[in-house]
């Protein structure tokens, strides 16, 4: 290489970086290999401060309603994961948080199809320093608390609690809550929704994912219905009430988003189109609406876990894991996950 190119080479990888911290892009993180650790499928993740994961699926045949959790610990550059123990509960779309005090926020939906479901969450307890076998302690019976389909959940350390979910009636609406658990010191575990009795509707679309950060300031996520585009809302929690800016498109040709957001800002998205891919961005500081997304996305499945679906994406600031759903040649859901180390 002459002189004149690898000056102009530096030039450019400078000049590139250098735009990246202007725009406050995200730093690219290092995913490790994708691993196989069940049978399932439509998974969601929650991981407390300690490092304790709880991961939640379906049974893995087409038409299995068994649900399903296992929690695990990071371990390096892997996860040690407990046994799969079964949730008293029958459903679809498992969905789980956890909060600082080891509070576990368990929500599923009733219904095969959205035309005709209902959510229920229950509450339970770990401990969030114990071992990956424990049980989960159910504090609370199984409530309804909406009409509605494929849901997503998150809590601060505050005990803050924000839903989002498509309509459970068959239309193309989304909807949120917001809510907190309601005299746990006075053994009062059940939800107490400062939103209001319903759901608040806020945009259209399929596979609604949102996030909370200890600010409440709150990223969506969602597909468009019947198309492969991606949009996104950023927002503000105040009191009851979530004020969304625009739902910009942020992606194309892909589907079935999941979120996260640190306090620091950062965002980590997972989305598949037919393999698995990880994006991240970061909180516009200038304009309160708007996510700094990076352009080109990381794949995170290998030949052996290809045709990923549904997605799930938790983080603590220090570690990030996702997981999501292969489907083998006789319609049985295998599990895998990669993890990555922020710090």
């Amino acid at each position: 290489m002459t002189k004149t190119k690898f000056y102009a080479c530096l030039f450019l990888a400078i000049s590139y970086f250098a735009l990246c911290a202007a725009n406050g892009l995200s730093q690219t993180f290092s995913w490790t290999p994708s691993e196989r650790y069940d049978q399932g499928q439509d998974t969601s993740l929650a991981i407390h401060a300690s490092g304790l994961i709880l991961d939640a699926h379906r049974t893995q045949t087409i038409g299995g309603r068994g649900l399903w959790y296992h929690l695990g610990i990071p371990n390096g550059t892997s996860v040690s994961w407990g046994g799969s123990q079964l949730f008293p509960w029958a459903g679809t779309w498992p969905n789980v948080a956890i909060s600082k005090e080891g509070y576990v926020i368990f929500v599923y939906s009733t219904g095969d199809y959205k035309g005709d479901s209902d959510l229920y969450y229950a509450v339970g307890k770990i401990d969030p320093y114990g071992g990956t076998n424990q049980t989960i302690q159910w504090l609370t019976a199984s409530t309804r608390w909406d009409s509605g389909f494929h849901s997503s959940i998150a809590i601060t350390q505050t005990g803050v609690i924000v839903g989002v979910h498509e309509s459970g009636s068959g239309g193309k609406g989304l909807y949120y809550r917001v809510g907190h658990l309601t005299n746990p010191n006075g053994g009062d575990y059940t939800i107490a929704w400062d939103s209001g009795g319903y759901g608040n509707w806020y945009d259209d679309g399929i596979n609604p994912h949102i996030a909370i950060n200890n600010l409440n300031q709150v990223v969506e996520v969602h597909q468009v219905t019947g198309e492969n585009y991606l949009h996104y809302r950023r927002g503000n929690l105040s009191g009851g009430t979530i004020t969304f800016g625009g739902s910009p498109q942020y992606s194309s040709d892909t589907e079935e988003p999941t979120v996260a957001l640190l306090d620091n800002g950062s965002v980590k998205e997972i989305d598949v189109y037919g393999n698995v891919y990880a994006r991240s961005g970061v909180l516009n500081p200038h304009d309160p609406w708007t996510v700094n997304w990076d352009s080109i996305p990381l794949l995170l499945s290998n030949d052996d876990s290809d045709r990923g679906r549904y997605p799930a994406l938790a983080t603590n600031g220090t570690y990030a894991l996702a997981t999501w759903t292969s489907f083998s040649f006789d319609i049985t859901g295998r599990l895998y996950y990669s993890i990555t180390k922020l710090q």
